[in-house]
């Protein structure tokens, strides 16, 4: 089963993602906790390219997943600058609040919430596919 939609480079579609995941939610019988932990790795990384793209310029956005097994696929991919989240630093969460850069968590979430993440760069897109696994009771 799979599903395919695409949305502006505008913060007002993150409302759209939360639609469509909802709906997947009862259609795919997924829990609560695992649509809250896809919409919080949808909601990081579009705001990502919402926010660090070329905010001169449409920047095509598509989202696909696909529900197989036991496991949920995340394609994500669009036409803004290059960026590889799977090679930023880790950010060090020991170290105390004011110590800290700014920057990072959102995408250590990310990694966090996924079981795995893979990127590349074909022409002129970025293409992220991400994996999440299923609790036994969403199989």
């Amino acid at each position: 089963m799979d599903i395919f939609f695409q949305i502006r480079n505008d913060c007002s579609e993150l409302t759209t993602i939360h639609a469509v995941l909802a709906k997947l939610k009862k259609r795919w019988n997924l829990t609560r906790r695992i649509i809250s932990e896809m919409n919080l790795i949808l909601d990081e990384l579009v705001s990502n390219i919402i926010e660090h793209g070329n905010c001169d310029r449409e920047i095509e956005i598509t989202i696909r997943l696909i529900k197989k097994d036991n496991s949920i696929t995340i394609i994500l991919t669009d036409t803004g600058p290059p960026f590889d989240p799977t090679i930023t630093p880790i950010p060090d969460i020991s170290l105390p609040l004011e110590e800290r850069t700014c920057g990072g968590l959102g995408i250590h979430l990310v990694r966090k919430f996924s079981n795995s993440c893979s990127y590349k760069r074909t022409g002129k897109k970025n293409i992220l596919t991400l994996k999440k696994l299923l609790p036994e009771e969403n199989r």
